[in-house]
């Protein structure tokens, strides 16, 4: 149970600077004029980016490229998903860490956001809509993948009798 823990709280600290690994900084330091200005907008910007790649309008584009796909953000999730779940031990907690890491993030970043004064519901209503869901179904897909991978390599959950 405490390495489920611990595989949860580094997956939640990774995932603040995870996009920032895979763009070279480069979305780090387009939002810290945001976070000088005003911290708690920038930390919803950061956790925001997380969400950025919409799988859904990658698939429908029919510009369908291993590059493309291999977006920051998708890399992200499944490099968190990976660390949390080998940390976690064993397919199942490792799949569990992940997804506890995804609804953490996102409940997070749903709430700084309406503490912000960010409009939020720009984001859950017509085209942003499916960019929206599209950046959840992606976060989704690349952590189960990652998690999954990280609990299997890691070997079997430890049994305490």
């Amino acid at each position: 149970m405490a390495r489920l823990n611990i595989g949860v709280v580094v997956g939640i600290a990774l995932s603040f600077l995870s996009v920032a690994f895979f763009t070279a900084w480069e979305s780090y330091f387009a939002i810290e004029p945001i976070y000088r200005s005003d911290p708690l907008r920038g930390v919803v910007r950061l956790l925001g980016s997380n969400f950025s790649f919409d799988i859904i309008a990658f698939f429908f584009s029919g510009n369908l490229t291993i590059i493309g796909f291999l977006a920051p953000a998708l890399l992200a999730w499944i490099f968190v998903g990976y660390i949390s779940g080998s940390i976690a031990k064993g397919l199942k907690n490792g799949v569990l860490a992940g997804i506890m890491v995804l609804v953490v993030i996102l409940l997070l970043w749903i709430l700084l956001n309406i503490v912000s004064g960010e409009d939020l519901m720009a984001l859950f209503q017509g085209i942003q809509l499916f960019a929206t869901l599209g950046g959840i179904l992606s976060a989704i897909i690349g952590v189960i993948s990652g998690s999954a991978t990280g609990g299997y390599i890691s070997g079997p959950e430890e049994e305490f009798y």
